[in-house]
């Protein structure tokens, strides 16, 4: 069963792990925030990576929301990296060649058209530059935003081979509801749903 409050102020909605309400645990250190395979990772090597990322990579936030995004952002690329060493271990390759061999190698080429129709739809981006003078940076744009896109796809496959679970929680924020608001469902229900609206 679900309760569902209703009030018409605006803050909010934070994502649960578990189904009751819980105080914010401070994250130690040594704390293990994810695991691929049985290999652990602690928060000092995500801060170790985390901290050299500038503010402005996440725009105007709370600076317990950017340490949490800096964070995901940096445990994300340390599962990445692991797992593609690990494949590379595997296979019994360097890990250059593996990375070669499944990504760069799978990367779509750019073509002119390509490159052209980036420039049609962008021209708020390219701040009056003719087309020649902003044609190799594209290509190389594009190039980067498509092997992003085809090193995913090979880190999903390899998460599909290799269990990962990731401990590291987003920041919560207790809400109290007055007593007096419109509610549905039992008041001990395990998940509570809390809906902001504003009718004007």
């Amino acid at each position: 069963m679900k309760r569902v409050a209703a009030t018409a102020l605006a803050v909010l909605l934070t994502a649960c792990s578990s189904g009751s309400a819980q105080s914010a645990k401070r994250p130690a250190p040594t704390d293990v925030v994810a695991t691929v395979g049985s290999t652990p990772i602690t928060l000092a090597e995500v801060d170790d990576k985390a901290l050299q990322q500038t503010t402005s990579s996440f725009g105007n936030v709370k600076l317990s929301v950017a340490l949490y995004n800096a964070r995901r952002t940096a445990l994300d690329e340390l599962i990445s990296t692991r797992l593609i060493d690990d494949a590379a271990k595997t296979a019994g390759m360097d890990r250059s060649a593996l990375i070669e061999k499944e990504i760069t190698s799978r990367i779509p080429a750019v073509t002119d058209n390509d490159v052209t129709a980036w420039y049609s739809a962008n021209q708020n981006r390219v701040q009056g530059a003719t087309l020649d003078q902003v044609r190799q940076p594209i290509r190389q744009f594009l190039t980067q935003e498509r092997m992003q896109a085809v090193r995913e796809q090979y880190v999903d496959s390899l998460k599909a081979k290799t269990p990962v679970r990731v401990m590291l929680d987003p920041p919560r924020q207790t809400v109290k509801m007055a007593s007096s608001s419109p509610a549905h469902g039992p008041a001990n229900a395990p998940i509570e749903m809390v809906d902001f609206s504003d009718f004007q």
